[in-house]
């Protein structure tokens, strides 16, 4: 039983997330939920001039204040193979090839003189999607450049730690270059075809392949954090660097955000994790609107109570342990509503709920802040009972109070 800050009669409190930026054991190797991230600027092997412009770095610089690296040249979108050429390759070989010749040109590098990561283009505005850890101690600038010589000055318009979701604006941007194209995560099965792009320890919009691995996963960055619901898994190599690229289909959609890796070693073992795009399609217009996200929350902590762990506790069903937070106090929405002591959740909104990723992705995807949830619960005499609920804001990164570590709370 994976237990999140509860207990229950005599069962120990057991810790079961073992996914961290900064490395913890994993079934006895060191885990490393890393930062495909920023990978170290010096890590490139291309030449760099041997010092950056100071001005164009430098934390609270207004971009207006200093003119933009002018582009030296630029490059089109990558010509198309041969007819000959295509004849040979295999069908998924093409996919790749036509996916990677009109994305990788909407795809930057993004540099922040701590490090390096990736990002994609999603308007005809300036607007570049990335990681919030990539932009983190930026100071509201950062360089992005484009294909062959094409760079300029972005502003940080918007950041989101708990998706880890962050807007650069640019204003300037090479001629023909596309947009990506958003799918839907919703649609993504296990087994099809992922092709990652982006800047893995420095390499410029490299493309690799893979599967998606699993759907629903949760990705746990740091202690005391709140988890992201709904992730994709995939195999596809992604490194340091690879941070922010898009995650997409065959189709060329982008269905995630390249975000972190699991990890012995710090670098691709095949266990990668992407922010899901339907998220992405949220947090994005109110990070470019009023530059944050309010997410939505229950105030509970949970636990996974199985069949045989039921059985062996007596209790009366299997579920979804839960009980007030009590790092929130009063605040608890679920509190508020009038849970007061332990109890097992099974479904919410008529939804079977057989996890503790399953309540996350659910609250996270398909709810904000204001809406009322129906909560079916069975306490633990075995009474059964609805709870209506209606979804606080989750407090922010600055104002709340660290929860015990690991444990991720929706």
């Amino acid at each position: 039983m994976r237990w999140f800050g509860v207990r229950l009669g005599p069962i120990a409190v057991v810790l079961a997330f073992a996914l961290t930026l900064a490395g913890c054991e994993v079934n006895g190797v060191e885990g490393v939920l890393g930062e495909p991230t920023s990978a170290p600027a010096a890590a490139r092997p291309t030449r760099e001039p041997a010092e950056a412009p100071t001005g164009a770095l430098s934390p609270g610089t207004p971009v207006a204040s200093r003119t933009a690296p002018q582009p030296v040249a630029q490059q089109a979108t990558p010509t198309p193979l041969p007819a000959s050429v295509v004849q040979q390759l295999t069908e998924q070989e093409q996919i790749v090839t036509n996916v990677y010749q009109r994305v990788a040109p909407a795809v930057v590098r993004i540099s922040t003189g701590q490090g390096l990561g990736s990002g994609f283009l999603i308007d005809t505005d300036g607007h570049i999607v990335t990681n919030n850890h990539v932009i983190a101690g930026s100071g509201g600038e950062v360089r992005v450049a484009f294909t062959g010589l094409f760079e300029t000055i972005g502003r940080v318009v918007g950041a989101d730690p708990d998706s880890d979701t962050a807007v650069v604006k640019v204003d300037d941007l090479p001629e023909d270059v596309v947009p990506v194209e958003l799918g839907d995560s919703d649609q993504v099965r296990v087994g099809q075809l992922t092709i990652a792009i982006g800047n893995p320890l420095g390499q410029d919009r490299t493309v690799t392949t893979g599967i998606v691995s699993a759907v629903g996963r949760t990705i746990d960055e740091r202690p005391g954090s709140y988890a992201i619901g709904g992730a994709i898994q995939t195999d596809a190599a992604i490194n340091p660097g690879n941070s922010g690229g898009p995650l997409l289909n065959a189709a060329g959609q982008v269905i995630g955000m390249n975000t972190a890796i699991l990890s012995p070693s710090g670098v691709s073992s095949g266990i990668g994790f992407a922010v899901p795009v339907n998220l992405t399609k949220k947090v994005v217009p109110a990070l470019i609107e009023r530059g944050r996200y309010d997410h939505p929350w229950l105030g509970v902590q949970m636990g996974e109570i199985t069949t045989l762990e039921a059985r062996r506790n007596n209790l009366p069903t299997a579920g979804i342990l839960i009980a007030p937070d009590p790092n929130a106090g009063e605040a608890s929405p679920a509190l508020q509503a009038g849970l007061r002591d332990q109890a097992i959740l099974t479904a919410i909104d008529g939804q079977a709920m057989t996890s503790t990723e399953a309540v996350i992705a659910y609250l996270e995807l398909y709810k904000s802040p204001g809406d009322s949830v129906t909560l079916t619960l069975t306490d633990i005499d075995g009474r059964q009972r609805d709870l209506q609920v209606q979804l606080g804001a989750r407090p922010s990164v600055a104002d709340r109070e660290q929860p015990p570590q690991g444990f991720p709370f929706p």
